[in-house]
């Protein structure tokens, strides 16, 4: 879904600021694969400086099926660590062997390591049942059951195991900013570390979410959380952005062309056509930059016979009646100043900054859904009785245009077909001010196994009468939420 080039600004970006937020003792690890390894440690290299690449760490994963062929399998892959400076935090970290080994104790003397010697003058050896890590980890991929929460890029904890055991202490703070499943966090928790963990998917959020109060819940049964204890015993969930316009960029793409009523177009250099003007729309997870400038005007001089010639002069460059409208969110300061500059083709280059326009956009509709909520003494049973996305449903169509015959048509005829998750909270904004009420995630109904439908009703017995707030979160397979709250009272 990345081109190259966008890919790599978007890391580039990213890593910067991740530089910023590392304590001066801290260490980044980053992991990744042969596809760009090479590119990523090159920027490494010039945000963090080649003297503080650390370790290139080879992650060998052994239980991988061979497939042979000319090319030899690609069973590893790469975490590159970079500290901030030489002062960094890198710990010990011993691992169990397969087989105990003797080894000659050695000593350093006048500064020559030599052999310890008994006092018949033989060596003195000890055995060992275990060894220090080096910069190849040998850790399989598969994960046990106990482990597995069915997330496409989950990892073993044994392997953030060992990177957080090497690269801090217990009361440090860990931060992963593409949290996918939560191993970073349950793992940082099991450790004594304080954690943050951020990431843009939605149905990430909630596994975390999930997997977190588990272990929580975990450590609270086994009473771990005493004196010495250094990390956190709860957790808040924020968000920090409005991502309830935009998931991601196509379905950003589709909206903005439903929203500005745009022609779309298949294939070329521009996405659609607005009357007689082109127009391309930028990816509103980044502002428009003088790089995107460049290559519209690149676009233009490539595709000069879309264009209208409006007059043509001798001394001047043509001017054309049509131009190009550019849909971005968010722009470079000097960005216009530098269109302006540098646009020598005599077409117009429109700017429209959806930041500016919003309030006049109607993006997409809500989605709703009908919640029953029945109360039989101290037990409330709460049940999801119908749920409707409407942009699902525009996505639906969209896709089951392409699609000729009935067998290819994706269709929903039960409504939880389009539910991931349900997400209850039978005691919200318990204790808290209005204000700063936070959401306290009593109950997770998912799918438990691909293909599924969830389970959609929910009982909970109350230990004492009153009234109660319930608050409910239903969230579908785009990522699409639905919020609401419901008071009853408990006898």
């Amino acid at each position: 879904m990345w081109e190259k080039d966008e890919y790599l600004q978007f890391m580039y970006e990213r890593l910067l600021i991740m530089r910023e937020l590392l304590a001066d003792t801290g260490s980044i690890f980053l992991h990744c694969d042969w596809h760009k390894n090479a590119h990523l440690r090159l920027i490494l290299d010039e945000i963090f400086g080649e003297e503080n690449l650390r370790n290139e760490i080879v992650w060998h994963y052994h239980d991988k099926f061979a497939t042979g062929g000319k090319s030899l399998d690609k069973n590893h892959d790469t975490i590159y660590h970079y500290s901030k400076s030489a002062d960094f935090t890198g710990n010990e970290v011993r691992i169990q062997k397969e087989e105990t080994t003797k080894r000659a104790l050695r000593k350093k003397v006048d500064g020559k390591t030599v052999n310890l010697l008994d006092e018949d003058g033989n060596k003195i050896y000890a055995e060992y049942s275990d060894k220090v890590i080096d910069d190849v980890w040998d850790i399989g991929r598969t994960i046990s059951k106990n482990e597995y929460v069915d997330y496409p890029t989950q990892k073993k904890e044994e392997l953030l195991e060992r990177v957080i055991r090497y690269g801090s202490n217990e009361g440090d703070l860990v931060l992963d900013c593409f949290v996918g499943s939560g191993t970073t966090c349950a793992v940082a928790q099991k450790l004594n570390r304080r954690w943050l963990g951020c990431d843009i998917n939605k149905g990430s959020i909630i596994s975390t979410t999930e997997r977190l109060n588990r272990t929580i819940k975990e450590q609270m049964k086994e009473n771990l959380f005493g004196k010495d204890f250094k990390g956190f015993t709860a957790f808040k969930v924020y968000n920090v952005n409005h991502y309830d316009v935009f998931n991601n960029d196509l379905q950003a793409r589709q909206l903005l062309i439903e929203t500005y009523r745009i022609d779309e177009l298949s294939r070329g250099d521009f996405d659609g056509t607005l009357g007689q003007d082109y127009v391309k729309i930028i990816s509103p997870n980044r502002v428009l930059s003088k790089m995107d400038i460049a290559e519209i005007i690149d676009a233009i001089k490539k595709n000069k016979d879309l264009f209208t010639v409006k007059t043509a002069s001798k001394q001047k460059e043509n001017t054309f009646e049509n131009k190009v409208v550019v849909i971005c969110s968010g722009a470079e300061l000097d960005v216009r100043d530098f269109a302006k500059k540098e646009n020598k083709t005599g077409v117009e280059i429109e700017i429209r900054d959806i930041q500016t326009d919003k309030k006049e956009l109607d993006f997409k509709k809500p989605t709703e859904a009908s919640i029953s909520y029945i109360t039989k003494g101290k037990t409330l049973s709460v049940e999801v009785k119908d749920y409707y996305s409407p942009l699902l449903m525009k996505r639906l169509e969209l896709e089951n245009d392409g699609r000729l015959s009935m067998k290819e048509r994706v269709n929903i005829f039960d409504y939880r077909q389009a539910i991931e998750h349900i997400v209850i909270d039978v005691n919200y904004g318990e204790g808290q001010k209005k204000a700063d009420t936070s959401f306290n995630a009593e109950a997770f109904l998912h799918k438990e196994k691909k293909g599924e439908l969830v389970e959609t009703a929910y009982s909970h017995t109350y230990e004492r009468g009153g009234t109660y707030t319930v608050a409910v979160k239903i969230v579908d397979v785009l990522g699409e939420e639905y919020f609401e709250t419901h008071e009853i009272t408990v006898k």
